[in-house]
């Protein structure tokens, strides 16, 4: 097997959901009584599951095989030249490492006011939009040093990362895009409701 790291790819995103979920629940325990969101998810394809604490998600685990299989298509068929299965493999790997960094960022978080509730009071409500927006810019804590070592020390596998980092930032544009439609939506009046 020229790729064993392609048995990383299932696994971190069975871990990356079900981190999801555990944070979803701790949020609530401590945390979300002072900071208010409309969503945990931000992915609007998960939301519904999450909002559930859906553990055991069919429709999870079939996107999980899904790219499981394309991956182990990619990596050992032998019809994809190697630079372009590394660099694959660098934006799946990092996609996913930086959302467990992140899953792993906010569990602590939570435990932290968990266990030291007197250090945070008041309360705040926050947009769904500014909660996307909030993540999108937390994701150059990444975006820049895969520059700097791209830049550096460049091979397949860190452009694809870098790319990988891309398509998080791309991928919440649209999330934010797609909530502005939602609110515009919402706000327009609806035929015969009085409205002239």
């Amino acid at each position: 097997m020229k790729h064993p790291e392609l048995f990383l790819v299932p696994i971190l995103m069975l871990a990356d959901y079900l981190m999801t979920l555990i944070g979803a629940v701790l949020s609530k325990r401590k945390y979300g009584q002072h900071v208010r969101t409309e969503h945990y998810e931000l992915n609007p394809v998960w939301q519904t599951a999450v909002a559930r604490r859906k553990w055991f998600n069919p429709k999870h685990l079939f996107l999980v095989a899904v790219l499981t299989s394309l991956l182990f298509l990619v990596g050992e068929s032998g019809a994809f030249r190697e630079p372009f299965v590394e660099a694959v493999l660098g934006a799946v790997l990092i996609i996913f490492g930086t959302l467990l960094g992140r899953h792993l960022s906010n569990l602590i978080m939570f435990w932290h006011v968990i266990r030291t509730p007197e250090q945070i009071s008041g309360q705040l409500t926050m947009s769904h939009a500014l909660v996307l927006s909030i993540s999108m810019y937390q994701y150059l804590v990444v975006c820049v040093p895969f520059v700097i070592v791209a830049t550096f020390m460049p091979s397949p596998f860190t452009f694809g990362g870098l790319f990988g980092i891309a398509l998080l930032l791309v991928a919440h544009m649209g999330w934010i895009t797609r909530n502005r439609r939602r609110a515009k939506d919402a706000a327009k009046p609806v035929a015969g409701d009085g409205a002239s």
